[in-house]
């Protein structure tokens, strides 16, 4: 199944949780971290359309081992120190400027990565990840954090300036 496809199956779902909840129902992220980490697997979605405003590769977790290691599929934890990427729901928190740059605080809003914020999990970009799939060469990892090219967290960044209370959901299935 495409990406675009498996997308689409949980924005559906996604748009009530939003509606239930008084959070973004325009615009969401999405991470499916089941795909190598070379490839499209970063989707911001325009629920109105049903369609991706745009998708890139995005780096995962390393874990604590190895820094910015190439790894080509995300492990999982919630556990600080872990530097491994959670799933779940999380809320884009506020914007800062911090040591990669403009970056966005995570909220984790399940039990599976309900520790995002006290980890000091982010949303940023950094200069070694690719804007473009790089398959079958892995991407860079990082301590857990989501991280975009420099040229797509500018566009990120834009959108997510215009809009508030939007939801990334990170999945593996």
């Amino acid at each position: 199944m495409s990406l675009q496809s498996r997308v689409r199956e949980r924005a559906a779902t996604l748009l009530s949780y939003c509606h239930e909840r008084g959070y973004n129902t325009e615009i969401a992220l999405f991470i499916d971290l089941s795909r190598h980490s070379g490839r499209r697997r970063f989707v911001a979605w325009d629920f109105k359309a049903q369609r991706p405003i745009f998708s890139c590769p995005v780096s995962h977790g390393s874990g604590s081992e190895r820094s910015h290691v190439r790894s080509a599929y995300a492990r999982f934890s919630n556990e600080d120190g872990s530097h491994l990427s959670s799933l779940g729901r999380a809320l884009v928190g506020e914007r800062y400027e911090g040591r990669y740059g403009t970056a966005y605080r995570l909220d984790g809003l399940d039990a599976t990565n309900s520790n995002l914020r006290s980890r000091c999990v982010v949303l940023h970009s950094w200069e070694h990840t690719t804007s473009y799939p790089i398959w079958p060469r892995a991407t860079v990892g990082s301590f857990g954090c989501p991280v975009l090219s420099r040229t797509m967290f500018s566009r990120l960044d834009t959108l997510l300036q215009s809009h508030t209370k939007v939801i990334i959901e990170s999945f593996c299935d």
